[in-house]
């Protein structure tokens, strides 16, 4: 039942973000003053990675995570095909639901993502766009026995958009 909630949810983003469009989006690309994972850009000389050190997921490379939340993938999926890309990746950790809540709304403006809606009460909802991709994420107590926080990353991207804009139609010739 839950998983079908999620569906409906991750359908319910796909079709705002099919609506939304594109006008008065930041068209920057990931920001330089976020530092992506060390094991992916640091030189072999460097130190070891350090623990809770935010990293972006492998699909999914304008999307920072804090270091204190650990990927289920088991409650995770993600999706690429030929126009369109996305999932619903979800994370756990003990960290306080308010600065988990203010780091994604830093990192995402920082990663070009335009803020485009929230919903702040015991668990709060973040929605953002950017250039043909839309994303929601989740914050909520999970567990009480384990006392740890959940997060629910909603992520679309319109790839399809993407390559018609990039490579001229036939129709543009005629």
């Amino acid at each position: 039942m839950r998983f079908h909630k999620l569906a409906i949810v991750f359908a319910a983003i796909t079709l705002t973000f099919m609506l939304s469009g594109c006008a008065g989006v930041d068209f920057g690309g990931p920001s330089a003053n976020v530092t992506p994972t060390p094991a992916v850009s640091a030189p072999p000389e460097e130190p070891a990675i350090t623990e809770n050190q935010p990293y972006y997921p492998t699909d999914f490379n304008d999307l920072l995570i804090p270091g204190e939340l650990t990927w289920n993938r088991e409650k995770s999926m993600s999706i690429r095909t030929a126009s369109f890309a996305g999932g619903i990746l979800q994370f756990t950790g003990r960290v306080e639901i308010n600065s988990l809540t203010d780091f994604f709304i830093t990192s995402m403006t920082k990663d070009g993502w335009k803020m485009t809606g929230s919903v702040k009460q015991k668990n709060n909802l973040l929605v953002f766009t950017k250039k043909n991709k839309a994303t929601m994420i989740t914050i909520s107590e999970g567990d009480f026995s384990l006392n740890k926080t959940e997060v629910y990353v909603y992520i679309t991207e319109d790839i399809a958009s993407e390559n018609s804009e990039a490579t001229p139609s036939e129709e543009s010739f005629n």
